[in-house]
């Protein structure tokens, strides 16, 4: 497997919003304060993610001084005027209800749907794995989500995965070309990165 590719996908490290189980998904919070996590590999040349602070913040209590380069297209899903709003808050709305029912079809106000979601994460997953070599990938919780149910061999649903922040995975495919071709990967692992788990 030495000349594996190799793409490690990791979550943020937890938000205040997260902590108040929010939804926040274009909402530019940072993350919470004293936080402790493994310092990892200084090998790595360069982080690619999200360009949302939290992922930021994340890429650079992880790798310090290792060059982080945005990709807007690996965002969260959009929640539109459902940004900042709990279940609680939203639970009486026959939209939300609607939305809850079928979220890959339907989107919040002013949102995106799953769907339109998991394209554009599909899109920037495909330019960050052309132009980089073994890339690391910080991004968020939905396109975790939705990559793991595309590219790994578990049979799980979306919904089934549980992607705790500060969680990394590490898919290995035999060579680029595979992951282009949208092959499911020969094998994954996954690595806690928080000393302290506070969600």
């Amino acid at each position: 497997m030495a000349d594996a590719f190799t793409i490690t996908l990791i979550r943020h490290l937890p938000t205040q919003g997260n902590q108040e189980k929010k939804y926040i998904g274009w909402s530019d919070e940072p993350i919470l304060a004293g936080m402790k996590t493994k310092i990892l590999s200084q090998e790595i040349k360069q982080v690619v993610g999200s360009d949302l602070l939290r992922c930021r913040q994340t890429a650079k209590q992880l790798f310090k001084e290792i060059p982080y380069i945005v990709n807007e297209k690996l965002r969260e899903c959009s929640f539109g005027d459902w940004e900042e709003k709990t279940y609680n808050k939203l639970k009486e709305d026959s939209l939300y209800q609607a939305w809850l029912n079928s979220p890959r079809q339907l989107a919040p106000p002013n949102g995106e749907s799953l769907e339109k979601m998991e394209e554009r994460v599909l899109e920037g997953f495909y330019h960050v794995v052309n132009e980089f070599e073994n890339p690391v990938i910080i991004t968020h919780g939905g396109p975790i989500r939705f990559l793991l149910t595309k590219f790994t061999s578990d049979e799980k649903s979306f919904w089934e995965w549980k992607v705790p922040h500060g969680c990394n995975y590490e898919l290995r495919w035999v060579d680029k070309k595979d992951v282009l071709e949208g092959q499911r990967c020969t094998s994954f692992s996954v690595e806690h990165l928080m000393e302290n788990e506070r969600m």
